[in-house]
């Protein structure tokens, strides 16, 4: 039988891949099809997904934790903390290395100015903020994903 843990885990990551192929789309949408959108459209479209995102997390985990009382209000056990820290960690340095990347790309973009017109341009001009919760998402389904493969591991 699958634990409380290992089934919010697989939540989060589904509901994670949902809401980042969303934001991917949207992405999309905002650099491909209206090329020229505002700070505005961003700010507005970060606050939507990250409300849904809230949303869905808490609302799944709640129904989660109703179902399965006995298990949800367990202590954490050494083999879990073993999981969490290793996925941790994987995540970390995903968020790290994408961190810096996104810095160093936008240092560049303020030195280089791009004339050509085209998709990797488009990406590269992406306002930093659009960059950054893309990396975060990455992170996380690294994370959940890393913790979910130890837990199937040893099962």
């Amino acid at each position: 039988m699958i634990s409380f843990r290992e089934k919010s885990l697989w939540v989060s990551l589904l509901v994670s891949a949902v809401i980042a192929s969303i934001y991917g789309d949207n992405v999309y949408a905002l650099l491909f099809v209206l090329p020229n959108t505002s700070p505005g459209d961003t700010t507005s479209l970060i606050t939507q997904i990250v409300i849904a995102f809230i949303i869905l997390e808490v609302a799944i985990h709640i129904a989660l934790a109703m179902s399965q009382q006995e298990d949800a209000d367990a202590p954490e056990d050494e083999r879990e903390r073993n999981h969490r820290l290793t996925a941790n960690n994987a995540g970390y340095w995903v968020l790290s290395i994408g961190l810096v990347s996104c810095v160093i790309q936008q240092m560049i973009n303020s030195n280089i100015d791009f004339d050509v017109q085209n998709s990797f341009a488009n990406y590269a001009l992406a306002p930093i903020e659009l960059k950054l919760v893309l990396i975060f998402w990455l992170s996380e389904v690294i994370r959940f994903g890393t913790e979910i493969y130890y837990f199937r591991k040893e099962s």
